[in-house]
């Protein structure tokens, strides 16, 4: 039998096969008791499919014909857009499975994936998983920690979008190409043509494989492990979290019920594609819905043409729901809608970090689209709270628990619940679900990550109301206690986003000798503005309704630092803070000393300003901030005495480690 033959039957007999709808009933949540009427249908009756795969080729025998991906290069160039079909994508994805089966690789072996937003991402991912595990890695950090994830993952083969000029991924990946001799397979994918005659070209090879079934015969099940996404972390190597096909089905199918994603959906995606946000909601949950996605370019929302030409980018392709993160819908409100239709847009979702309800209702009256707040994270995959589509969308609240989903607030005490939050109580939220991971890869990292229970602890502050909407107060870590105040930095940020001048905003605690912490505040303004500092310092007093939560400094910044999807970096700011106060401290001492010297006529070197070449302040994860002073190498003895105790005198009363050294 010919390998046409073998697919025509194996085609005929999934035809025959009764499909289970996954579709039905249509699911529109106005309320809570929309979710709990939903979930008396036991979830074991819904008849989910398997795998990823499984769930794809659904998505791909209802409409073949029907558009799932376009792509575009430049946002000036809308008319130069190319899509993939249903029927298209899945059959690439077979293809690369196919693929990375002859290579050698199979159900237990890890592929890395360094791929921008493109269609080629979705080839790779999705056949990663049919053929083995997805570990898709985030190409614009640093060559060393992308080989150290790629390491601890055990990748055996690594998919890398490019060469391009403009997308990093490549060149990193050749630089450690070396360092890495268990990877034993690099796979291009996408880009200019690469010389290097080891490197497997994906597009150049997936004519030669089958498009309808898996050449390996696989059969997956929903407990076996799909992918491995790396969390946020902003120090160290990220953590590595495995999902199962059972984990990213089930978000993928309750959040497109729950959204009452339908086919006729346009989703844009401009989140990038190691990022469990970008992957799982805003391509998965869509496509297999038998939605489209709008791929916004390789650099997403970073690309500058995207950012300007956004509306007519709606208008063009027609678009139902754009996915954004905070900092994008601050500077899409920057951007004239002009003559674009954009009545086609029926929401607007936003996640990965909090959003200013002044800003989230700024773009609803410049769009007359209500942004859907949620929330999710890596270890939930994706998504765990949403507002309603139909019902209230309450701006700065995450909105109703996944069906099927448990999420409560608890409070704590030595690592176990105490007991569960009144309605409109505030604790550590906690989540347990079919959505939820069974722990990292490295089994020291999932020590007191779950309560009793199988409660996953998230780490973040929150309450849920009487209506059952969830509301985030912070995350536990970001709390600023001043003398036993507890202080949530959104108050703070609230406050002087409202501010008109105010681009971006962002708060956080700072050691003090007396209060333990004290709040600081960055402010980016907007662009062209040179508002005084001294007249955003009354407004805060005015505008912040607790006193012990004025900011005791505000530091005006071109940019507040961000990672890749729109989180503030606290812990750069919190960084660049004690260093800015340190600085302080030293001047301080050094001036009181000279005062004291200069009375008692006794002023000598020792007295003299502390030379200090730089101070830099790093994040050491479960070590805390350290800091380290650079002195210059040249001084005497003497002077390096004076300066230690100039030093010692000023870091008295500092609770975070310090130590010299002499460049």
């Amino acid at each position: 039998m010919t390998h046409a033959t073998m697919e025509a039957t194996a085609r005929a007999a999934g035809a025959a096969r009764p499909q289970p709808d996954i579709y039905q009933p249509r699911l529109q949540v106005a309320t809570l008791a929309d979710i709990e009427r939903f979930e008396q249908t036991p979830l074991s009756a819904r008849n989910l499919p398997a795998s990823t795969y499984e769930l794809l080729r659904l998505a791909r025998d209802r409409a073949p014909d029907a558009p799932a991906l376009h792509h575009f290069a430049s946002g000036d160039e809308l008319e130069r857009a190319t899509t993939v079909t249903h029927g298209q994508l899945f059959g690439r994805i077979t293809q690369t499975a196919n693929l990375l089966h002859s290579l050698g690789l199979g159900p237990a072996d890890v592929i890395g994936i360094l791929m921008p937003v493109a269609p080629e991402s979705q080839y790779a991912i999705w056949g990663a998983e049919a053929a083995g595990i997805a570990c898709p890695v985030n190409w614009m950090l640093e060559p060393e920690i992308i080989r150290a994830l790629l390491a601890n993952a055990g990748a055996k083969a690594v998919i890398v979008y490019g060469p391009d000029p403009d997308i990093e991924a490549w060149n990193k990946a050749m630089l450690i190409r070396p360092d890495l001799p268990g990877v034993r397979h690099w796979i291009k994918a996408g880009g200019g043509p690469a010389s290097d005659g080891g490197i497997v070209d994906l597009l150049a090879e997936l004519p030669r494989f089958g498009a309808d079934t898996l050449d390996s015969g696989r059969r997956i099940a929903p407990e076996d492990t799909a992918s491995m996404f790396h969390t946020g972390g902003t120090t160290g190597t990220p953590k590595l979290a495995l999902h199962t096909h059972g984990n990213e089905v089930f978000m993928a199918w309750v959040s497109g019920m729950q959204y009452d994603v339908q086919p006729d959906d346009v989703r844009v995606c401009g989140v990038p594609m190691f990022h469990v946000t970008g992957v799982l909601t805003n391509c998965l949950m869509p496509l297999a819905r038998g939605a489209s996605v709008v791929m916004l370019t390789s650099g997403g929302w970073r690309d500058p043409s995207v950012i300007r030409n956004i509306w007519r980018i709606i208008e063009r392709f027609r678009v139902t729901t754009i996915s954004m993160v905070p900092s994008v819908v601050n500077m899409l409100l920057n951007i004239p809608i002009e003559d674009a239709d954009i009545s086609s847009l029926r929401a607007a979702t936003c996640g990965t970090a909090p959003l200013s309800t002044a800003i989230a209702e700024a773009f609803g009256s410049k769009t007359g689209s209500a942004i859907l707040e949620g929330y999710g994270l890596t270890e939930g995959t994706a998504l765990s709270a949403c507002n309603p589509r139909y019902g209230e969308a309450r701006t700065g609240s995450i909105g109703f628990r996944k069906a099927y989903q448990q999420m409560k607030a608890v409070k704590v005490a030595d690592h176990r619940i105490v007991r569960d939050c009144e309605p409109g109580e505030p604790g550590v939220v906690v989540v347990r679900g079919p959505n939820v991971f069974s722990g990292y890869l490295d089994p020291k990292h999932n020590r007191n990550i779950w309560f009793e229970g199988g409660w996953f602890n998230t780490g973040d502050l929150g309450y849920m109301d009487a209506q059952g909407y969830f509301w985030l107060t912070g995350r536990a870590k970001d709390l600023i206690i001043r003398g036993g105040n507890n202080i949530d930095p959104r108050m703070i940020e609230e406050a002087l986003y409202r501010h008109p001048a105010v681009f971006d905003a962002a708060a956080i605690g700072i050691p003090d000798a007396h209060a333990g912490e004290l709040p600081v505040a960055y402010i980016a303004l907007k662009p062209g503005s040179d508002y005084p500092l001294g007249r955003l310092k009354h407004y805060a007093y005015e505008a912040i309704p607790e006193r012990a939560a004025v900011p005791k400094q505000l530091y005006l910044v071109d940019t507040i630092p961000k990672t890749a999807v729109g989180k503030i970096q606290k812990n750069v700011l919190r960084g660049d803070a004690i260093r800015r106060a340190q600085q302080q401290m030293l001047a301080d001492a050094t001036a009181n000393a000279a005062d004291v010297a200069n009375a008692a006529g006794t002023a000598t070197p020792a007295n003299a300003p502390v030379p200090v070449r730089d101070i830099r302040v790093e994040d050491r994860g479960d070590l805390g901030l350290t800091s380290t002073l650079v002195l210059p190498a040249t001084l005497s003895d003497t002077e390096r005495a004076a300066a230690l105790a100039t030093i010692d005198t000023a870091f008295a009363t500092l609770t975070i480690k310090y130590s010299v050294v002499y460049e």
